[in-house]
């Protein structure tokens, strides 16, 4: 895996790192890859929430979504949520 322009990854620990992935079949990477994709959602979850003390959980993934695909596209989850929930 390139180090994709993050330096501070020591050259030895990378190397090390770029082996071990040169290793993984195609399913294992695409896991992994599922994986961290998982744990980043997850964490901006939660910095997200702790930014906004009492919101539910819902008011924490549509500004989740603001923050990740833009208003327009929170704008319509609302407005969807909102026509579902009468």
């Amino acid at each position: 895996m390139p180090n994709m322009g993050l330096d501070d990854t020591h050259p030895r620990i990378q190397a090390v790192v770029d082996e071990l992935a040169s290793k993984l079949t195609m399913a294992q990477r695409f896991w992994l890859a599922s994986e961290l994709t998982d744990f980043v959602c997850d964490q901006s979850m939660a910095a997200i929430a702790e930014v906004m003390p009492g919101a539910s959980a819902t008011e924490v993934g549509l500004r989740w979504c603001e923050v990740h695909y833009g208003n327009e596209l929170a704008a319509r989850l609302r407005r969807h949520l909102a026509e579902r929930a009468r």
